[in-house]
């Protein structure tokens, strides 16, 4: 098992490895035009998706939290910030992602693989393989930072809406006392955890849909594995983070 799980690790990390060293490749068309198309896939299409989750957090934690506590602001906004800026905006995005794109991601390389006959010297030919493999994990990483950053801005917007509404005050007061409770390293962190799960998602999907076999059964496996490939790296990296802010 630990074999397995160091096999998979060191695969996930040279297929990233690989993308980004490559990066030269975004002077081409072809490989410009597939990053714009991934990003407008994984990053502009989930945008009603992140809003709506993003509301409803803002919303009911914010009333969830001033029924509980009472209606001390500071705490409750310190707890949005906390709980909806640093933590839930990037795993929420990176959960949305891993459903939409990283599925999309696996099935299409891997049909991609099959139905072309690519064989392995192909893939491993800098001008085929990146045109597939660059734009893909860099769009999925883009998208993910743009993604948090949008959450935030409505969870926040929703909290002092609803803060306001409850407490009957003002959204001028309530964003004063935001502003008090906030701190702002908060949002680049969350960002570049954003930016970070959504490479990982995207070299994972990759790595499992150019390893599969020749027959057409293969594909649903790589699915599979991508998408928990990915949730397994999104948990162990958000708790590594997690451990090293305690410690």
């Amino acid at each position: 098992m630990i074999s397995v799980t160091s096999r998979l690790a060191l695969g996930y990390a040279a297929m990233l490895a690989h993308a980004f060293t490559r990066r030269g490749l975004l002077r081409q068309d072809e490989v410009r035009g597939a990053l714009a198309r991934q990003i407008h896939f994984t990053g502009v299409q989930a945008l009603p998706y992140v809003s709506v989750v993003a509301l409803l957090f803002g919303a009911v934690v914010v009333t969830q939290a001033l029924a509980l506590l009472g209606p001390d602001n500071e705490v409750v906004l310190k707890a949005v910030v906390w709980g909806g800026i640093r933590e839930l905006g990037p795993l929420v995005t990176a959960l949305l992602i891993i459903v939409r794109s990283g599925v999309a991601i696996a099935a299409e390389v891997a049909l991609m693989r099959l139905r072309s006959g690519m064989s392995d010297a192909l893939w491993r030919d800098i001008e085929h393989e990146e045109e597939v493999v660059l734009p893909r994990v860099l769009g999925v990483a883009v998208s993910a930072a743009m993604l948090v950053a949008y959450f935030q801005c409505f969870a926040i917007l929703a909290a002092l809406l609803a803060s306001a509404a409850t407490l009957g005050t003002t959204p001028e007061a309530e964003l004063e006392h935001f502003l008090t409770g906030a701190v702002w390293w908060q949002v680049p962190l969350s960002v570049v955890k954003g930016f970070v799960f959504g490479a990982g998602i995207g070299a994972i999907s990759c790595y499992h849909a150019m390893h599969i076999g020749d027959d057409i059964s293969a594909v649903p496996k790589a699915v599979v594995a991508a998408c928990l490939g990915s949730l397994s790296f999104v948990i162990a990296a958000d708790l590594f983070v997690v451990l090293l802010f305690i410690a």
